[in-house]
């Protein structure tokens, strides 16, 4: 029995109500059910006020073995960030962009103690597995493709980076990068001619993360994208322009984050569920308490306060 938790992103207070609303509470230093486990789907760091905080309740509670745990996008920036490139520089090149994503993270592990500190966390951050297939149940941080789980468990060593798979996902051309890229940081399409939107971050983008647990047979844009293009919202989604297009149809529940949703969390799909819900932008951070259904249930999703009662 699982309880499944979303992006934190550093706000450690509402980690620590959470797992109190589940029933879990300090026992020498880690937050532990007496019956139950939890499995983070990753995003520790970035963002938030309280990131080491996180990583201490975090790390604890997995190495202490009441918690599971998968990597999240700003876990492997991190990494990237941090290593050095063996032709200069680092795996993660230290533009302002990049910089910026992670200045709350450097913040906070400012000085030379702190940075020692750090230097071990990214390291800690190597052990913790792209993707869990426990036979019953799947976490991954934003997409699961079997092609690129079955790629990946060919490359990785117990679903975990190698330093030679990091080395290789840095070139855009590898197999490593698509599968890593796609796993961590989800699917994208390109956006037709002339038409493009600003993320979260105000960066221009003119690709668009697609609901991938949607069939796009039965979609309008505003059903399938991420975003809301009001020039193509309306329209049927174009199948032409969707070479590689791919839908999570399997029965075996899949749980991921990443997605930045907003509103009242909610089941996307009978077997799929996303449970990042925006607690960096002043949303909830929520979890799933699965016990084993085949068919997941609003009901089972809970948040900091009270459960969700509504799907």
């Amino acid at each position: 029995m699982y309880d499944l938790i979303g992006d934190i992103h550093g706000h450690a207070d509402e980690l620590c109500q959470l797992l109190a609303k589940l029933g879990y509470a300090p026992h020498n230093g880690v937050y532990r059910h007496p019956a139950r486990q939890v499995i983070f789907v990753g995003d520790f760091v970035d963002r938030g006020p309280k990131i080491r905080e996180t990583l201490q309740i975090v790390r604890a509670m997995v190495d202490g073995g009441a918690a599971r745990a998968v990597m999240g996008n700003h876990e492997y920036n991190a990494i990237a960030f941090y290593e050095k490139h063996p032709q200069g520089g680092h795996l993660r090149p230290h533009m302002p962009r990049n910089i910026l994503q992670h200045l709350r993270t450097i913040e906070e592990f400012n000085g030379r103690e702190l940075f020692a500190e750090w230097h071990d966390y990214i390291q800690w951050f190597k052990t913790l597995p792209l993707f869990l297939d426990l036979v019953d149940l799947r976490v991954v941080h934003a997409c699961w493709d079997p092609r690129h789980i079955d790629f990946l468990s060919s490359v990785l060593v117990n679903g975990c980076l190698t330093d030679a798979v990091l080395l290789r996902a840095t070139d855009r051309s590898t197999p490593e990068y698509h599968a890593i890229e796609e796993t961590l940081k989800g699917k994208e399409i390109t956006l037709p001619p002339g038409l493009s939107f600003h993320d979260k971050d105000q960066n221009e983008r003119n690709k668009m993360r697609v609901r991938w647990w949607c069939n796009p047979q039965s979609c309008t844009y505003a059903d399938y994208y991420l975003e809301s293009i009001p020039a193509l919202d309306p329209h049927p989604v174009d199948h032409a322009a969707l070479p590689d297009a791919y839908h999570y149809a399997e029965e075996t529940p899949v749980f991921f984050g990443h997605y930045w949703l907003r509103g009242t969390p909610q089941i996307l799909r009978p077997h799929a569920v996303c449970l990042d819900y925006s607690v960096a932008r002043g949303g909830e951070l929520v979890a799933y308490r699965w016990s084993g259904e085949k068919v997941l249930k609003a009901e089972n999703l809970v948040v900091a306060g009270e459960l969700v009662a509504n799907s």
